[in-house]
């Protein structure tokens, strides 16, 4: 009887389990990958390029290291990523203020004496910004920002290995620790490259603080590219609220608008787009670290960092931001055309969004052509700057080479020419070939 009774249950156990394998047959002959259905509503606007984080907008864009007898730097790229992966691994501590208003004798005390690193940024960089690109373990970290970091790499044997922050236009001096390993994979990993890097020369009468420059003839290749654009139309459907979007009768100025009054614009000449929200105009400050996070957000919402742009910038009373763009990693200028993204950021009805926008609207993907080019050397350029007329050496705060942005004739090609400027009182000037002595600041 008991045997019966298990050949029963072995049948209907036999022939569960053949139902199940139907089944499951049955679900894997008619299922559908859940990634293959899901398709964009036609509502989401397409980003206009990838999005980017944080470390890869807000760089340093030159590191100077003096040695005991010899000063080298460097302003590629890559160099700099070498540094900067050291600096995301330290635990930096002990964040403090060291001096709340010093001068300029005392800065360059800080920041050129021997066995010093200096990490130079094109803007002032808030630590709370810092702090998610790198590793800062205080529990309260200060509002205040930088533009230069020192990494003190022959510390007192009796002190702890030193980092000092320095804003260079307010004077402020921030201090802070790390532990000795830290400093001792700085001096084996980046200090054995940094031997090898460009010397760099200065002149005492230029600048407030000492400005350096690579020494010798300076080798940098010239480019051309396609002028390829990305459609107005898009930028307007990227940022203007949707659906009573209008694009007004006057093709030759391409003015987009919305419901809620923003405008945007066209301009050819320049090849950019000026996006403005009047009602969002304020006349209160930012929080530094506010109006860089909001700002790097808004970008990357749409899509816009459709070329390397590094942050060169800010105004936190006005809530005014700058961008720049960069070509192989020199900043790129231009009088002619657009060459960084321009934000204001403002505030309506309590909602806090961009007052002003305005950029470029080409986008660098198809090169058609590069060559090299001789620069005048480092020494010529210091030389000649010293012999400009009028100008105030003191006021005198960098001296790069970059890239001049020109567009040929027909308007088919973008060509980026290396050239010395010098940046004095904010703004960026070009070293002509006059200027340099007459030589020809090109193919040689």
């Amino acid at each position: 009887m008991g045997l019966k009774y298990v050949e029963q249950i072995k049948s209907v156990a036999l022939f569960l389990l053949i139902l199940l394998s139907l089944a499951l047959t049955f679900t894997i002959w008619t299922f559908t990958p859940s990634h293959e259905t899901i398709e964009p509503s036609a509502t989401i606007d397409e980003p206009i390029a990838d999005t980017k984080n944080t470390e890869e907008i807000v760089r340093p864009v030159q590191l100077l290291f003096h040695n005991e007898d010899a000063i080298t730097g460097t302003t590629d790229q890559s160099n700099v990523q070498l540094l900067l992966d050291a600096l995301e691994q330290w635990q930096i501590q002990d964040v403090r203020l060291v001096q709340e208003e010093t001068t300029p004798d005392t800065m360059e005390s800080y920041m050129h004496s021997s066995n010093r690193a200096v990490v130079y940024y094109p803007g002032p960089v808030p630590f709370p910004v810092f702090d998610t690109i790198t590793n800062i373990i205080d529990t309260t970290i200060p509002e205040s920002s930088f533009d230069r970091i020192i990494i003190e790499w022959d510390a007192p044997a009796n002190d702890r290995p030193a980092l000092y922050f320095i804003n260079t236009v307010s004077g402020r001096i921030y201090k802070a620790s790390i532990p000795a390993e830290n400093l001792r994979q700085f001096q084996t990993d980046i200090l054995a490259e940094a031997a090898e890097y460009e010397t760099y020369i200065t002149n005492d009468t230029i600048g407030t603080l000492p400005v350096y420059v690579q020494k010798g003839q300076v080798e940098k290749a010239s480019f051309d590219y396609l002028l390829e654009e990305t459609s107005t139309a898009k930028f307007a459907e990227a940022l203007l609220d949707g659906p009573a979007l209008t694009l007004s009768a006057d093709l030759t100025t391409q003015e987009y608008t919305d419901d809620s009054g923003a405008l945007m614009r066209e301009n050819p000449n320049t090849k950019s787009i000026s996006y403005i929200q009047p009602r969002a105009e304020t006349s209160d400050p930012a929080i530094p670290s506010d109006l860089l996070f909001d700002s790097l957000s808004y970008v990357n919402g749409h899509g816009g960092w459709t070329d390397r742009y590094i942050y060169a910038g800010m105004n936190s009373v006005s809530q005014q931001i700058k961008y720049q763009l960069y070509v192989a990693d020199l900043p790129v200028f231009s009088s002619t055309t657009a060459t960084s993204l321009d934000l204001t950021w403002g505030i309506d009805g309590g909602e806090e969004q961009a007052y002003s926008y305005n950029r470029p609207i080409y986008q660098l993907d198809s090169e058609v052509d590069s060559s090299m080019a001789v620069l005048a050397s480092g020494e010529e350029v210091l030389a000649s700057i010293t012999q400009i007329n009028d100008q105030d050496l003191s006021a005198i705060t960098d001296i790069t080479p970059a890239y001049k942005l020109t567009r040929s004739e027909e308007g088919f090609l973008i060509t980026f020419e290396p050239a010395w400027y010098f940046k004095a009182d904010g703004t960026w000037t070009e070293l002509t070939s006059e200027l340099t002595g007459g030589r020809e600041l090109g193919l040689e």
